[in-house]
Formats: C-alpha cells, sequence, structure tokens
C-alpha cells in the first residue's frame, strides 16, 4: 500500500514511471541479507510484484525495478545453497565482502543460468519496462574456482563475457524493458 501511495502523489505531480529500489526480495530489511534472493517478499507485498505492477500501472504508471543480480550476501537462501558460486578461493579462511557482499563467478555457466531464470521469473511474471541493474562494487579475489589455475589471468575477461552473456538474454527475451 506504501508503494501505490507514494505512486498516486507520483502521478498526480506527472511523473511517468515508478522504479522499486532496493529492499523488496527475499527478507531483505537491510544491508547485509537476502543479496541473491531474486523473489519477492510477500510480506512487504502480498500480491506479489504482478499485484503491485498492477496497481502502479492502473494509475497510468510505468513500473521499473532494481536488481544487483552479481552479488549475494552470505545470509542469503543462494548463499546457503552455492557458497562455491562466488569469486574467491575456496578454502581459504579469509574473504572480502564488500558492502556485506560477495561477487558471484559469472565465469560458471551454472551461475549465469541461474540469474538468466530468475531474471526470466521476474521480468515475465509483470508488466516491468525498466530494469536498474546496479552493478556498483569492484571485483575482488578475482579467482574462478572452475578454472584451472595457470588460466586465471583470464578470470576478469571471462567475467565480463558472462555478464554480456546476461544482459543479451535479457536483450533478447524481454525487448521492452
Amino acid at each position: 500500500a506504501k508503494v501505490v501511495n507514494l505512486a498516486k502523489a507520483a502521478a498526480s505531480v506527472g511523473v511517468e514511471m515508478v522504479v522499486l529500489d532496493d529492499g523488496w526480495f527475499g527478507g531483505r530489511d537491510d544491508a547485509t541479507s537476502s543479496l541473491g534472493d531474486w523473489h519477492e517478499n510477500r510480506k512487504k507485498f502480498p500480491e506479489g510484484m504482478a499485484g503491485l505492477v498492477r496497481d502502479v500501472n492502473a494509475l497510468g504508471l510505468k513500473f521499473g525495478i532494481w536488481v544487483e543480480p552479481e552479488m549475494v550476501n552470505v545470509d542469503s537462501e543462494l548463499y546457503k545453497k552455492h557458497p562455491e558460486w562466488c569469486l574467491n578461493q575456496q578454502g581459504r579462511r579469509f574473504r572480502c565482502e564488500g558492502r556485506n557482499q560477495l561477487v558471484l563467478d559469472f565465469t560458471r555457466k551454472a551461475v549465469r543460468d541461474h540469474i538468466c531464470s530468475k531474471l526470466h521469473d521476474l521480468l515475465s511474471e509483470s508488466n516491468i519496462e525498466y530494469m536498474k541493474w546496479d552493478m556498483n562494487r569492484h571485483l575482488t579475489e578475482v579467482y574462478g574456482n572452475d578454472i584451472s589455475p595457470e588460466k586465471q589471468g583470464e578470470v576478469f575477461h571471462r567475467y565480463m563475457v558472462g555478464v554480456y552473456e546476461i544482459l543479451h538474454y535479457v536483450n533478447d527475451n524481454f525487448p521492452h524493458v
């Protein structure tokens, strides 16, 4: 109801689009949890994203959404299920959690497939017309655990190729976004 009320006020002054920022997914209540759990929080949005988007669209507004799919919090369902999906050297006791986040390893096909699947679910279930990808953390511990030690110099490049693959997927499947 809070977002819809803000949208009503926005529509009354000529705003054309509402963009839902961080906090809509998983159990996210602060910056320490749930990155990686890309499903709407039903406690915050009882009718799901589809219901929220429908209500905002009914006001004559477009709807956009914030994502940060390359990151994961240690306190998330995704990390608990796949800690090996992060860029870092597995087995080391140290890891850099910049901004309470670890970087997902987009050199891994399973990771890219998972992210494409989550973005597909999000973008196909409602009329989302804009996606703000908040890719704003530097890469640290750039070590791909599926890549041989002598090819670790390729990780940065392979990572970016993975990012481009996901962007191509979104553009090909959701050209209206």
